[in-house]
């Protein structure tokens, strides 16, 4: 920045109407001067009218800088702009007044000048040529518009926000609140990011191994469904998952994301990682670990494609939790298991096909009507979690368009399998009715429909209980 005695003020409007009136009347500076100091009274006139040439320079200097470039443009660019712009424009206005007053006011030329002091001049460039190189160099960024006051930027190792710049050097705040000054000089040669362009959208990646038993095709359903179910972040196109390598305690999978701004991304990788973890929690899988150490604890058993995981996957699901292990086997051999692409819907508004709906893998979301509004509820199942109960114990019609979120893996139980069951085991009509009337052991943010089953949770387990007769006697 220019001292602060260079800055014009109103100070010099006093001046500059003072200096007006020194010309307008000599008798009031000129001839008294003349008198005392014997110089010649147009000598005198001469530096009066320099003096104001000068003092009217600086005036609109001021207002080029100020009104002009910090004003008007600034407005119109809806952002600050770089102080060095102002700075430079400051300067050639005062040289060119410069050039003026020794033109016309004294009567020099300006090339002979020039010339005689071409070798100072050089000599004057090389020692100043660090300063020189750091003007030109900020001037040129200006020009490009390579980054501006406001953005997120990477210069060398530096990264942060542009508070200033100036003739001298580019002033960045850092995540850790710390002030850097970059000399322009180094900018003709630093490698520079601004990460606000074109957009402030940034790809994130999430790296991370999982054993060899677990498929590709799982793994890249949980991870995607664990993207997706990230909650409060803003993602741009759809997230992709791939295996990237063979490590030696598993397969490494990366999970790619863009978000929409690359000042949450601490945010978003947070969000992400607590969803993705959920859902390999909820799949009983997780995260590898160096088989070459003793880990005292107890092996979980991956939900797969496998017969012993749908035994899992069926005593995970509440309804099922406290009937015997043999019919627990039962109903695990006699699930249906479908593989949904993305996108397909399962079933939608009004079907009646009289299913439950086990989650396996993957995110299925459902639709539906909410009774006090006119407008639509999203739901969201994840593994070890269904949908369709009522499909199933009622004969009631399916009630939003469900779909796959994700590839998704998915076990039916049609009500003909469980017609099949109960007469072979009538002993578990009670706990199921029990169960049925039982509060919901699952978190409540995960599906209206457990909102539902809330309310029916006031029926007694004989309403139940004489709901599975009327079902078996049909």
């Amino acid at each position: 920045m220019w001292p602060r005695a260079l800055r014009p003020s109103g100070t010099l409007v006093l001046l500059f109407l003072a200096l007006v009136v020194l010309v307008l009347f000599e008798g009031l500076l000129a001839q008294p001067l003349a008198f005392l100091t014997g110089l010649p009274i147009a000598e005198i006139k001469r530096a009066e009218i320099a003096a104001l040439v000068f003092v009217a320079a600086l005036i609109l200097a001021r207002a080029i800088r100020r009104d002009l470039v910090h004003g008007i443009l600034e407005a119109r660019a809806g952002k600050a702009l770089p102080h060095l712009l102002g700075d430079i424009l400051w300067l050639l206005v005062v040289l060119a007044a410069t050039v003026l007053i020794l033109m016309f006011v004294y009567g020099r030329d300006v090339t002979a000048i020039i010339a005689t002091g071409g070798l100072g001049l050089a000599v004057l460039g090389i020692a100043l040529r660090d300063v020189i190189l750091a003007v030109f160099n900020g001037a040129a960024l200006s020009a490009e518009n390579t980054f501006t006051v406001g953005d997120r930027v990477k210069i060398g190792e530096v990264e942060g926000t542009v508070v200033q710049t100036n003739w001298r050097s580019t002033t960045i705040l850092t995540p850790a609140r710390r002030l850097v000054s970059v000399p322009n000089a180094n900018l003709g040669a630093a490698l520079i990011t601004n990460f606000d362009r074109p957009d402030r959208s940034e790809q994130r990646i999430l790296e991370i191994c999982l054993d060899y038993d677990v498929s590709a095709e799982s793994a890249e359903r949980l991870l995607l469904a664990g993207v997706l179910g990230a909650t409060g972040i803003s993602l741009i196109d759809t997230p992709r998952v791939h295996a990237v390598r063979l490590d030696r305690d598993g397969i490494v999978y990366a999970a790619r994301y863009v978000i929409a701004d690359n000042r949450q991304a601490l945010a978003a990788d947070h969000a992400v990682i607590k969803s993705v973890l959920a859902r390999l929690r909820d799949a009983s899988i997780g995260v590898s670990y160096p088989k070459q150490e003793v880990v005292n604890a107890e092996r979980r058993v991956r939900v797969a494609d496998r017969r012993l995981d749908r035994k899992l996957l069926v005593q995970q699901y509440t309804l099922f939790q406290a009937l015997p292990a043999e019919v627990q086997e039962v109903i695990a051999d006699k699930l249906i298991e479908l593989h949904i692409p993305v996108g397909a819907d399962i079933v939608r508004t009004g079907d009646r096909r009289n299913s439950l709906f086990i989650v396996g893998e993957g995110l299925i979301i459902r639709k539906r009507a909410r009774a006090e509004a006119i407008a639509f509820a999203e739901e969201r199942f994840v593994a070890t979690q269904a949908f369709g109960q009522r499909a199933l114990f009622a004969s009631l019609p399916h009630p939003g368009q469900t779909y796959a979120a994700t590839a998704s893996l998915v076990f039916e139980l049609t009500q003909a399998t469980l017609l099949e069951i109960l007469a072979a085991y009538p002993e578990i009509k009670l706990p199921l009715a029990d169960a049925l009337a039982a509060p919901p052991s699952v978190r409540i943010d995960e599906g209206l429909e457990v909102v539902a089953r809330r309310r029916a949770s006031r029926r007694t387990s004989a309403f139940y209980l004489g709901q599975l007769e009327a079902l078996t006697a049909d």
